[in-house]
């Protein structure tokens, strides 16, 4: 089992300079090499469990300039995470719309020129919040469902499917089981449609290939020539989606 240690890390003479302290946790295990992970402005340290201090510190100044780098990348993601909040940014289909709360008895999201308008009584983020939400599973239901269902009958695994489920998850866009049962991450839909017929491609075609083989990939490529576009698509912007 790995063993934790957190202690101070002062970095503050790179190219993005740091005014505090930051953490960094050394975790030690039955490994052989040392490895370098920042998550949430943290820098993990993995390594042997006789790795010294000196060789773990070492290992830590070596890589000075990578780790500045990645925490200052990190920074910048922080900011682009969706908020629902009054006047925030929404990446909605590939476009930066501001969001504007609008007061009416009656619930809806309107989508006009560069304003994402969200329309309520007596609105707040909270409530804000939960009306994305529920819009946002509508128009999965709407979308996704059918042609989850259409595209399995097209390639002749529509028998197969035994449920579709539509649920908010903090790190996958789309899961697909051997009993199955395909579940796709509502988010999604702040996606344009080309990368959710991707998502829902990919789901689909598990229910042949459950592996991400080479068979399991040409059949993506297939139904979604220009799948690699679009998985890189995802990559960059996906932290923009996630919300709490």
């Amino acid at each position: 089992m790995a063993r934790s240690k957190v202690v101070p890390l002062n970095i503050g003479v790179g190219t993005t300079k740091i005014s505090e302290p930051l953490q960094c946790e050394v975790l030690r295990s039955k490994r052989k090499t040392l490895a370098l992970y920042i998550k949430k402005q943290k820098v993990v340290v993995r390594c042997p469990i006789r790795a010294s201090t000196a060789e773990v510190n070492e290992f830590i100044g070596n890589n000075h300039d990578w780790i500045q780098e990645r925490l200052h990348e990190e920074r910048l993601l922080e900011q682009e995470i969706l908020r629902i909040e009054k006047g925030a940014t929404i990446f909605y289909r590939a476009r930066e719309l501001t969001i504007v709360f609008k007061e009416g008895r009656k619930k809806r999201i309107l989508v006009n020129g560069d304003k994402f308008i969200i329309q309520g009584h007596k609105l707040n983020a909270a409530k804000a919040k939960i009306q994305v939400e529920e819009y946002l599973i509508d128009k999965a239901s709407e979308y996704i469902l059918p042609r989850a269902r259409g595209l399995a009958q097209v390639i002749g695994v529509d028998q197969k499917i035994t449920e579709i489920k539509l649920r908010k998850t903090k790190s996958k866009w789309g899961h697909c089981t051997s009993q199955g049962i395909i579940q796709y991450n509502w988010l999604i839909m702040l996606a344009p449609y080309s990368i959710i017929d991707y998502m829902i491609t990919h789901e689909v075609c598990h229910l042949i290939h459950m592996d991400h083989s080479r068979r399991f990939w040409n059949l993506v490529e297939s139904i979604c020539p220009n799948y690699e576009d679009y998985i890189q698509w995802l990559k960059d912007h996906e932290h923009r989606f996630w919300f709490d």
